[in-house]
């Protein structure tokens, strides 16, 4: 029963940080898309909740992980010490990497005579996407890597398509249609 509540732990934890990524995406195109400051808000209220939801998520699957891991005997495996560099990665992107350009967003947020503009140029932050793109990728290794269990070799692998993957997707640009000629088309 404890091994059952503890994997479900673990899934949960693994869905909540998805759901995370997934709200600070949406919360950043929201503010990126607004052309009033009213539009912008839910998005700033999105991203006002991912740091106690990653935190929370990471949490969980930290602790649980490692019980499950020291359960079965897998605590030194290959795929095991990927995943824990890849983790290390996502905790770094997340925490000092991104930290600066989220609080100029949240700074900008403050100031409610700042226009939308500054908003949705501080949403626009490169590091943020490349932030958000880099913890995507890393987060499918790492459930891919729990699933198949791989040798060293599929492992380093499975991080260096991620890293690919997170190239490939950061070379390619989405432009923003222009708020001047939107009602226009």
């Amino acid at each position: 029963m404890i091994r059952s509540l503890v994997l479900f732990t673990h899934v949960v934890g693994v869905l909540a940080l998805f759901v995370g990524l997934g709200l600070e995406w949406i919360g950043l195109d929201g503010i990126q898309r607004s052309t009033t400051r009213a539009e912008a808000l839910p998005g700033l209220r999105l991203i006002a909740i991912v740091p106690r939801l990653f935190a929370t998520a990471l949490a969980a699957i930290v602790v649980s992980g490692f019980y499950l891991g020291a359960r079965v005997g897998v605590l030194g495996n290959d795929w095991m010490r990927a995943s824990y560099g890849a983790l290390l990665l996502i905790a770094i992107v997340s925490g000092p990497v991104s930290r600066s350009p989220m609080r100029a967003l949240k700074r900008v947020a403050d100031v409610p005579a700042d226009g939308t503009v500054a908003l949705r140029a501080a949403a626009a932050n490169p590091i943020l996407r490349l932030s958000l793109r880099i913890r995507i990728a890393f987060g499918l290794a790492i459930v891919f890597l729990m699933i198949a269990k791989p040798g060293a070799g599929e492992s380093l692998l499975v991080l260096v398509l991620a890293s690919i993957a997170t190239i490939a997707t950061s070379l390619t640009r989405r432009t923003m249609p222009s708020t001047a000629v939107q009602g226009y088309r």
